[in-house]
């Protein structure tokens, strides 16, 4: 600490000080009392006299010296404890910088652990402005004298921001400015507290910065739009520019998506970044092959230099000015999918193995949204494949049809050619056919949804009609099965619907009646009221239980294995949708070994003109 008068120098010479003067009163005043006496004839007494009352003089001012001795002493002992324990604590905090500045904001006191955080040592700061520890941007902002206004205003201050180091590294501070009055209120100075928060700050970040990739990385967007928002995600926040590449078919890696903070270097990317994928082994090729990422905390050492000397990489490097660089692989499992660059051109940021932990872990999360964006193109793609292979089976499936149907009809016509086995043979066929254009109309209508181009073309319709249509062209299937189908209409029930998917929708709960209800009786009911109107399909066969109605309506879910009821799984998934298309809903009540009813709901006013999957929809 600066050099001063400690309080028993100051007590000491208080205490000389007032010792000499009184000694010089007294020597006056004996010197008074003698010129007196001689004045007037009294010498023979005088001398007597001036000892009596120099003796008095001295035993008072010895009296004054024995009070303010006995007075100030324990003043004194406890200003020494105090400012020891000040020194102490200024000397033994070391994860603080703690520092007093005067009234001009200069500084009066340095503590070890200012010097260790910030470092520059106690000689270097005393007597001048604490504006060092400031950016320059800052200091010309007049943001430090601001700082010392409002804390002498308000009492004190909490700011966070950069601060420099003696080196020229920065780092994210918080600081405490308390202004210190007087007991008059007058301002004598400022203490202050800072401490490196970098890593409080960088954790945050890292915390935000993954809420955020979680919200921007969807695998729906698709691959390129996913590597866009993956390097718009890190610039400016982790780095100033930043670089997507992956790997081509013939195995060079070259660069998809590509964010700058500065437009204009921006533009100087494109030259390098072109030639980029080349032989030499260096940079984002060579973290794609080995899966390992590569950090360069100082590009412009001579070893680096020398390694990245005529490559593509180190141009890139040499371009943009970049003073650091991290590049982390994206992987998934064993396969690398590409890899991510990290580049900082400014001498505020330097990468680490804190940010190389940090990368790695995004990165990670990146290329699992990267990942499953392939597969679901893929998927897609395979839907939009077996739809148009449903459809291009529909035609000749329909012909089939027809022509087993006008077989039958020809074999009735001609009684003296009756061959049982032949009519058999043709009902068996025409039933398989029925089974196998549901299974393919299913399909169909699974890519659509799936896709989400399905568009339903509604148009005036009588429910009941539609379902006593579908009951007569089950009459053949009831009979094979055992089961009495009967249909029960209690009122009209017009409306706006989708006559084809409706159909599709009654197909299917009355060809499953029929199947798990064999050779019991199956009713169909058709009822409405003034809003809304239902169709009811009951079964009295082997039901369904409490837990298997959980998953009953969803995607390839199949309630009772095994051979004797085959099926896809797929046919309550397909009625549910299309019935939640029309706005409406459906429900199931059954119990295991006392049969099922299956009712649907739909509003008679149009409510829906397109067909999403619910699971899409959540």
């Amino acid at each position: 600490m600066m050099r001063r008068w400690t309080f028993a120098q100051r007590v000491g010479a208080g205490l000389s000080a007032c010792l000499f003067a009184g000694l010089l009163l007294l020597g006056t005043l004996l010197s008074a009392i003698y010129g007196h006496l001689l004045a007037h004839g009294e010498a023979a007494g005088a001398l007597p006299q001036a000892l009596v009352a120099g003796l008095v003089g001295l035993a008072g001012v010895g009296a004054l010296g024995f009070v303010l001795h006995r007075s100030l002493v324990p003043l004194h002992a406890r200003h020494e404890h105090s400012e020891q324990r000040l020194q102490l604590l200024m000397d033994g905090v070391t994860d603080y910088a703690l520092c007093f500045l005067d009234r001009a904001g200069r500084v009066t006191a340095w503590s070890a652990g200012a010097a260790r955080l910030s470092g520059w040592s106690e000689a270097d700061v005393l007597g001048g402005d604490a504006d060092r520890l400031y950016p320059r941007e800052e200091v010309m902002a007049g943001v430090p004298r601001a700082h010392q206004e409002r804390a002498a205003r308000e009492g004190r201050l909490l700011a966070e921001g950069w601060r420099v180091r003696r080196d020229g590294s920065r780092f994210w501070a918080e600081t405490l400015l308390t202004g210190l009055h007087d007991g008059r209120g007058r301002l004598r100075g400022f203490a202050q507290v800072t401490r490196d928060i970098t890593e409080r700050r960088r954790m945050e970040r890292a915390q935000a910065l993954f809420a955020e990739a979680g919200r921007v990385l969807q695998p729906a967007s698709g691959a390129r739009e996913v590597g866009e928002a993956l390097t718009r995600l890190c610039v400016p926040e982790v780095a100033d520019a930043c670089i997507l590449f992956v790997p081509g078919e013939d195995g060079t890696v070259r660069p998809q998506a590509v964010s700058c903070a500065d437009m204009e270097a921006a533009g100087r990317l494109w030259e390098p970044l072109l030639r980029c994928p080349d032989d030499s082994g260096v940079g984002p090729s060579r973290v794609v092959r080995t899966g390992r990422a590569e950090l360069l905390p100082e590009p412009d050492s001579a070893r680096t230099s020398l390694a990245l000397a005529g490559t593509a990489y180190g141009e890139l490097l040499h371009t943009l000015g970049v003073t650091s660089a991290l590049t982390v692989p994206l992987a998934v499992g064993t396969r690398v999918l590409g890899a991510l660059c990290l580049l900082s051109t400014g001498t505020h940021r330097r990468f680490g193995e804190v940010d190389r932990a940090f990368m790695e872990e995004l990165a990670a999360r990146a290329a699992l949204a990267l990942d499953n964006a392939r597969l679901l193109a893929e998927a897609q793609d395979a839907l939009e494949l077996i739809g148009v292979a449903a459809h291009d089976l529909g035609n000749p499936l329909s012909s089939l049809q027809l022509r087993l149907r006008r077989l039958r009809t020809l074999e009735g016509a001609n009684p003296n050619n009756h061959d049982a086995r032949m009519r058999d043979g043709l009902a068996g066929a025409e039933m398989e056919t029925r089974r196998l254009g549901r299974l393919v109309h299913n399909l169909l209508d699974l890519s659509r949804m799936s896709a989400g181009r399905m568009v339903l073309d509604t148009e005036e319709l009588d429910l009941a009609t539609l379902v006593r249509e579908v009951v007569e062209r089950h009459a053949d299937q009831a009979t094979a099965a055992g089961c009495a189908l009967s249909l029960r209409v209690d009122e009209a029930a017009t409306g706006h619907w989708d006559r084809q998917r409706l159909d599709r929708v009654v197909t299917n709960l009355v060809s499953n009646a029929l199947k798990f209800g064999r050779g019991q009786p199956v009713e169909v009911r058709v009822h409405a009221d003034g809003e809304h109107a239902r169709v009811s399909v009951k079964d009295a066969g082997i039901g369904i239980s409490p837990e298997a109605q959980q998953r009953l309506f969803r995607r390839f879910q199949r309630v009772h294995d095994g051979g004797q009821h085959p099926g896809t799984g797929l046919g309550l998934y397909i009625v549910r949708q299309l019935v939640e298309a029309h706005g409406g809903s459906i429900h199931v009540q059954s119990r295991s070994g006392e049969g099922a009813e299956f009712t649907v709901e739909l509003p008679r006013a149009p409510r829906a003109t397109s067909c999403v999957p619910s699971e899409a929809r959540a």
